[in-house]
């Protein structure tokens, strides 16, 4: 049985990864700096809480129509290349946003398009990113590199980028998008002085999160995605991982779908200031991170995923139920350091339950149940908002996640579940 000790931070990660960190840092600053002006933009044509949620809705529906089929692709050709090459559409989809903004033709119809595009070419991305992090980084030291991970998607993805956006866009609203397209091209750049991460590992092999499955190319496209799938629902640590976090996906699209309208109408924030709210976010995820990467075994199971589960129930509920901008602020700071928490440790279980050569279609098809389901979550928002106001979107997320704590608690109150390696092969 395979004992989880705490990693040595003696010990350094390796020079490609942390590379591929930088590539990370600047693709989500871009990410970021996209996912607040985009909405602002929104606003701008039309403020109504539908038309802000139907642009969520266009930008969040790749992660069920494009992503299983993106995992598949990563798994049979080199993800290095794979990101390159989607960094770089990003760069040229988001340059023609600029375009559009600066020749002030923006309508709703069209940014939920531009939206759709960008994200479908994040998804392989994304895909990519998961496959060289595996390949990359010795098995034991999972947590600390994606304790690294969710710093640098915090520090990218809800500061800088955000702050950035709320900034540029007062300032010009066709700035944040040509900052973001910027981004995308240094990431592309960066990830191209990183080589192909399928040769020898830097541990002799044992990197790899499980026995190797039947090899991809000689899979045609959907027997390839079938197995992705068989074994993220055949596993039963994964198929209870997938199942809260889709849930969890559905509750924080909804409150994310109306964020903006949150921030700026119901607490009476401005443009610039609103984001503010990301960044307590960012401040409690950031503490998680630290915490949970130095933590030993005890520390990072799944008693410690519930208690963060519940945390961030208790947080929407304060939110939906007093909303005052330092509740709000503090509120955010406690959701960040549960949902960094949940993250870390929600990504490690995931990838020691994969076998090492599935990690693209394991890791989409998760991302398809988990955040294909964004777009359900999006539209329920700003159907709520619009009949029973922005403050109760929070109050039923927060239920419906307390609901969801309840329904699984005994699952992840179990021992720790031991690797796929050491208990079973790879379908």
């Amino acid at each position: 049985m395979r004992i989880n000790r705490a990693p040595d931070p003696a010990v350094a990660l390796p020079a490609q990864f942390r590379r591929l960190l930088v590539a990370w840092a600047a693709s989500l600053t871009g990410d970021g700096l996209r996912l607040i002006a985009l909405p602002l933009l929104a606003v701008s044509i039309n403020p109504s809480p539908s038309a802000v949620a139907l642009v969520a809705v266009a930008s969040a529906l790749p992660w069920l129509l494009v992503a299983i089929p993106a995992g598949a692709l990563v798994d049979r050709f080199d993800p290095a290349r794979v990101m390159i090459t989607a960094h770089l559409v990003r760069a040229l989809l988001t340059l023609s946003l600029m375009v559009v903004v600066l020749g002030d033709a923006a309508t709703i119809p069209m940014l939920c398009v531009i939206g759709f595009a960008v994200t479908s070419a994040e998804t392989f991305a994304d895909g990519s990113a998961q496959s060289l992090l595996v390949r990359i980084v010795p098995h034991d030291s999972l947590e600390r590199a994606n304790a690294r991970f969710v710093t640098v998607e915090t520090l990218a993805l809800d500061l800088a980028g955000p702050l950035a956006a709320g900034a540029l866009f007062m300032l010009a609203p066709w700035a944040p998008f040509a900052l973001s397209a910027g981004c995308f091209l240094i990431a592309a750049a960066v990830i191209g002085t990183v080589g192909s991460a399928a040769g020898p590992k830097p541990d002799g092999g044992k990197t790899t999160s499980g026995p190797a499955s039947p090899v991809t190319a000689d899979l045609t496209p959907w027997a390839s995605i079938r197995a992705g799938l068989r074994k993220l629902f055949g596993d039963r640590v994964l198929r209870v991982l997938v199942i809260t976090v889709a849930i969890m996906a559905i509750a924080n699209a909804a409150t994310d779908a109306v964020l903006v309208l949150y921030g700026t109408q119901t607490l009476g924030m401005s443009e610039a200031f609103y984001p503010t709210l990301l960044v307590a976010y960012s401040v409690g995820t950031l503490a998680a991170a630290a915490l949970v990467g130095r933590a030993n075994s005890r520390a990072r199971g799944g008693q410690v995923m519930l208690v963060a589960l519940f945390g961030i129930s208790a947080t929407m509920l304060l939110l939906g139920l007093i909303p005052s901008v330092v509740v709000a602020l503090a509120a955010f700071g406690v959701m960040g350091l549960a949902g960094g928490t949940w993250n870390v440790l929600s990504a490690t279980r995931r990838q020691r339950r994969t076998p090492h050569d599935m990690i693209g279609r394991v890791s989409s098809a998760f991302r398809v149940v988990a955040w294909g389901v964004i777009p359900i979550g999006a539209g329920l928002g700003g159907l709520i908002g619009e009949h029973f106001g922005v403050s109760a979107v929070f109050v039923v997320a927060g239920a419906v996640i307390a609901l969801l704590g309840l329904a699984v608690g005994r699952s992840f109150l179990r021992p720790e579940p031991v690797a796929v390696s050491a208990q079973e092969p790879a379908s």
